[in-house]
């Protein structure tokens, strides 16, 4: 056979270069089709002093990570969505549709090419990292008076500072925001309005037991007149006694008595419906306490929460209600303090996560070993209703939840199926279309909790876990939103 002369790696380099042009010009791109599916489903978090370690806003963002995103959104990793699509369809599922995923695993296989097309615009965002859909900044912004400094080993139990708020009126907001300040060392913060125990004022004191002594913890009144502090402690006794014969009374005190939300991984501004609105009863409490929860990341940190409401128009009429389910475990027992510990087993806590941290009397322990403990949460409608959206909440140990509605006839309906619940990644699951609840109806959550050596990021399976906002403990909370159904 005669030799043409042509080397045989110049002929297949050649016959490569062939494929990967022809690839790349039958490849998806960027302009026509892989950036509007990430603007609408990843941009939220990954784009500047978000919660995500990168921004994909444009293609000179996307293009380095097509690779990554090729693998994190085939595993299905990404975006981060936990709802079995069995059960309900939800307004914000971020979820990706088989054939999207096949376009983001065609571009990056195709070399990720821009294209010749316009590029989408990213949606509007606030020039001061909200998160409102709108891309506007709130109408009301109140910033925590203090930063915290996180330190860079351990952990900093969960601890509650109080603020004055600074209106005394009902404000009607069509949402609301918790924003961290640090997204990597913020665990949770979750605000509650309050008024504080006769007796008591603002000052100096320790954040927890054992903590650090820092400004805006309730201490000790001298100045307080005791014939005052007598009979306000008379009157809150009596509130007490009466909340605690009236069911519906106890409800409307504590929905009166929510902030301005959560911060959690994964939630952002909690948006109204048109024409509805949410109320912040600052008419009936003087003060606003922040739950701050933070972590620590490998090196010292620095966080100044602050939150946002975004105000009604004057034709929002119906309010927003929020329905917490009661909760039981699967033996029905009744409820349960852990042990309190002492000032060294809460510094040795800090540290390790080895032991549990009783802040309430919640419920019985988890046993260790247990990978399938229960929980359930129950809660009644007292009104026709209108269920607008669901709401789960664990830890590490959390494994899966299951939403059910049964209707006053004995017919059920699930909800929501969460069967892989991520601590990372936590969901106000909002349905595309409310669901009518009949005066008389239950709705009731099934959780699952796997404190076995199988779970691996239990902290320590061999030990019983307690029921608190500490990370190295769990928590069972749950809710639903609705409206009474004649204010539709």
């Amino acid at each position: 056979m005669r030799n043409s002369g042509i080397p045989a790696i110049v002929v297949i380099s050649v016959a490569l270069s062939a494929s990967v042009a022809s690839a790349a010009e039958n490849s998806p791109t960027y302009n026509e089709d892989i950036g509007q599916i990430l603007l609408t489903n990843c941009a939220s978090c990954h784009r500047p002093n978000q919660v995500a370690p990168m921004s994909l806003l444009s293609y000179e963002d996307a293009r380095p990570w097509a690779r990554a995103i090729k693998a994190k959104v085939t595993s299905r990793e990404m975006p981060p969505w936990f709802a079995d699509p069995q059960y309900g369809r939800f307004s914000n599922d971020t979820s990706l549709s088989a054939s999207e995923i096949e376009l983001i695993i065609a571009w990056a296989d195709g070399g990720a090419p821009e294209g010749d097309g316009p590029a989408p615009m990213p949606p509007p965002f606030s020039e001061f990292d909200w998160s409102h859909p709108s891309g506007t900044d709130p109408d009301y912004v109140y910033e925590f008076p203090i930063e915290w400094h996180i330190d860079a080993d351990g952990e900093t139990p969960n601890f509650n500072l109080f603020t004055p708020l600074s209106f005394d009126d009902v404000m009607k907001v069509s949402a609301t925001q918790v924003r961290p300040g640090n997204y990597a060392a913020t665990h949770h913060i979750v605000t509650r309005l309050t008024n504080l125990p006769a007796g008591t004022k603002l000052g100096t004191g320790p954040a927890w037991a054992g903590g650090p002594t820092v400004d805006y913890v309730p201490v000790r009144d001298p100045d307080a007149d005791p014939e005052q502090l007598a009979a306000a402690q008379k009157a809150r006794r009596a509130r007490s006694a009466e909340t605690e014969d009236n069911a519906e009374l106890a409800a409307q005190r504590a929905r009166d008595s929510v902030g301005f939300g959560p911060y959690i991984p994964g939630v952002g501004a909690d948006v109204a419906k048109p024409g509805q609105t949410r109320e912040i009863r600052g008419d009936k409490f003087g003060y606003m306490v922040w739950n701050l929860h933070y972590q620590a990341t490998g090196k010292p940190e620095t966080a100044r929460p602050s939150v946002g409401a975004w105000l009604a128009t004057a034709d929002a009429r119906t309010i927003v209600r929020t329905l917490p389910l009661d909760e039981t475990t699967s033996k029905n027992t009744q409820l349960v303090a852990p042990p309190p510990l002492t000032p060294e087993e809460r510094r040795l806590a800090g540290q390790s996560r080895q032991a549990g941290q009783g802040l309430n009397p919640l419920l019985e322990p988890i046993p260790p070993g247990d990978g399938n403990w229960s929980v359930t949460g129950v809660g009644a409608f007292q009104n026709d209703s209108l269920l607008q959206s669901l709401f789960v909440h664990a830890h590490l140990r959390g494994k899966d939840f299951t939403y059910v509605l049964t209707y006053p006839d004995g017919r059920e309906e699930i909800l929501l199926r969460v069967p892989n619940y991520s601590f990372d990644w936590q969901f106000e699951y909002e349905l595309v279309n409310p669901i009518r609840v009949p005066a008389g109806s239950t709705v009731k959550v099934i959780a699952r909790y796997d404190n076995s050596r199988s779970n691996r990021l239990n902290p320590a399976p061999h030990k019983e876990a307690y029921w608190s906002e500490q990370s190295w403990d769990d928590m069972f909370l749950t809710n639903v939103k609705y409206i009474e159904a004649n204010n539709d």
